[in-house]
């Protein structure tokens, strides 16, 4: 299941007796976890019936599973970095042997206990715990969230604060900072304060407070180099580079972003609105606008020998046959030349 339906069973009091939450949304599989716990050993006495296990044996967690609730119905046992789930290796049981009392066990515990295994990331699908968890267990996988969701997630959180948000400016929000609900939910913290007595939080609190993430600082930078500011997109280039990102990965963003100046400008030419272009692209509404504004400064060939020209670069230095100091100045520099030439024509 994922984790909407997961939410939705916990509300209507489903519960089993054994979990494995995997994927790589943590903050959404956190709050699971929390509401799971709360769910199962909430109350004055959450602290004695609440266990917690680094990578156990399997007769430390047979154990923990058949210790009687203490003025509770169920105890929680939530089971981290199990080397049975991931890459790692046991150092103290044997994993087959362990996986086969599991196996056993699992079927026939208590109505006493809720076992979580808990795993950053993806669990290996390979190991054989994974496989007796398939038809033993609920397995809850948290993928991110799409624009949908990460939409009424940020919508959600500021409710609690007392706050409205439109949707252009959700997408505004994770565009800016990315997607990372961890750091959102800092970023949504500081608009609530910084919106103050004010309802609603507006584009304008997101420019003045939100983090930029490298993502949005290289779309940024790409943006002002193609509007035609040489020497301030070159001035965010020394500051990205400064801060240590790696020239080859500024120019694969370039590229990218030349490509998708040449499927906007060539979509509209036939005729495509802009709401099914940025649905096309899954890109926010307000990007693909401004991607419009911009390619009309361009012919489509032009457009197209860009993103060409960032593609040749980066495999010329990849492949040793260019210096990757000065490359992507060098690609700069030619768009920029490629803007100027069409002054005078």
């Amino acid at each position: 299941m994922n984790h909407t339906e997961f939410f939705a069973a916990l509300k209507q009091g489903n519960v089993g007796g054994c979990y494995l939450f995997e994927g790589e949304e943590e903050y959404t599989k956190r709050s699971a976890l929390k509401a799971l716990r709360e769910k199962v050993a909430g109350g004055d006495f959450a602290a004695m019936n609440d266990s917690r296990l680094i990578d156990p044996a399997p007769d430390a967690l047979i154990a923990a599973a058949e210790t009687l609730p203490f003025m509770s119905d169920r105890r929680f046992i939530e089971v981290r970095d199990s080397a049975m789930l991931t890459a790692g290796k046991a150092k103290d049981y044997d994993e087959d042997t362990a996986v086969k009392e599991l196996d056993g066990y699992l079927g026939q515990m208590p109505d006493t206990a809720v076992i979580v295994f808990f795993v950053h990331g993806k669990a290996d699908g390979r190991k054989k715990l994974y496989q007796v968890l398939k038809k033993k267990a609920n397995i809850v996988v948290f993928d991110p969230l799409d624009d949908k969701e990460l939409a009424r997630w940020i919508a959600a959180t500021l409710k609690k604060e007392g706050k409205k948000i439109s949707a252009a400016t959700c997408q505004r929000i994770w565009f800016s900072a990315g997607r990372d609900l961890t750091m959102l939910a800092n970023e949504l913290g500081k608009l609530a304060a910084y919106a103050g007595e004010r309802e609603e939080v507006t584009e304008a609190d997101v420019q003045a407070v939100c983090v930029q993430s490298t993502e949005y600082k290289v779309y940024d930078m790409a943006d002002t180099l193609l509007s035609g500011q040489g020497a301030k997109a070159m001035r965010m280039l020394e500051a990205l580079l400064r801060d240590g990102e790696e020239r080859l990965m500024l120019l694969s963003l370039l590229g990218r972003q030349c490509r998708q100046l040449s499927y906007v400008k060539a979509m509209a030419a036939a005729g495509t609105q802009l709401g099914e272009i940025a649905g096309k692209m899954g890109l926010p509404g307000f990007v693909a606008r401004k991607l419009l504004d911009t390619s009309k400064a361009y012919t489509q060939r032009q457009l197209n020998e860009m993103a060409k020209l960032c593609l040749e670069t980066e495999y010329l230095v990849k492949s040793g046959q260019m210096m990757d100091v000065g490359s992507l100045e060098k690609v700069m520099l030619q768009i920029l030349s490629m803007r100027e030439a069409n002054r005078y024509v």
